[in-house]
């Protein structure tokens, strides 16, 4: 089985623990970061949310004016936001042809970090064809090095590929993007990513 399979089989099995093992709202450094990406963008922007698990980025970022697009690659967070009266589309960004748009922003909040860097190269050019010119990408990654699989918070196994800032800075500046806002280094756990795609302005 490929390892975004067993990934994605661990979160179609174990929504009821990461219900439990979440924020039920957006708030400290999360809300501070995708309040900053907020403000790159238009009053009216439409945005593409992939992995939208749960829902509070969208419900926080909806609250706010903004139009949300949910998606996930789970069907089992896509038939819960479903039965909670939203939205939502299945969208797996490795097999997905693209993503539509075009987007203002595409916010990936802990979802490209179950990807290799090879995948995520590809999903980068998927990204950039669905934002407009200037259009924000938001993304969390887990620092480190290399790649693990890991049973932490749902005691089941989910594969994560660690990143440290130059690493993922180089890879996005060769996809054409750039970041605008560094991530907190001080922070040892997160790599809180916001980037424009094209000329920075």
């Amino acid at each position: 089985m490929h390892h975004n399979e067993r990934t994605l089989a661990t979160y179609e099995t174990t929504v009821p623990r990461y219900i439990d093992g979440s924020p039920n709202a957006v708030s400290g450094p999360v809300k501070d970061w995708v309040d900053m990406a907020l403000t790159l963008v238009p009053e009216n922007a439409h945005i593409l949310e992939v992995g939208t698990a749960l829902g509070y980025d969208a419900d926080y970022m909806e609250a706010r004016g903004y139009q949300v697009d949910r998606t996930d690659a789970t069907r089992a967070f896509v038939d819960l936001q479903r039965e909670r009266g939203h939205d939502v589309q299945l969208l797996n960004l490795l097999t997905a042809d693209n993503l539509g748009g075009p987007y203002d922003m595409v916010h990936a909040n802990a979802v490209l970090l179950h990807f290799t860097p090879e995948e995520l190269a590809g999903v980068l050019d998927k990204i950039a064809l669905a934002l407009c010119g200037g259009g924000i990408l938001t993304a969390t990654l887990k620092r480190g090095r290399g790649a693990a699989w890991s049973t932490e918070k749902l005691d089941q196994d989910r594969y994560f590929q660690y990143w440290e800032a130059d690493d993922i800075r180089a890879l996005l500046e060769q996809k054409d993007f750039h970041i605008i806002s560094p991530p907190d280094l001080n922070d040892q756990k997160w790599l809180r990513l916001i980037a424009r795609k094209g000329t920075v302005k």
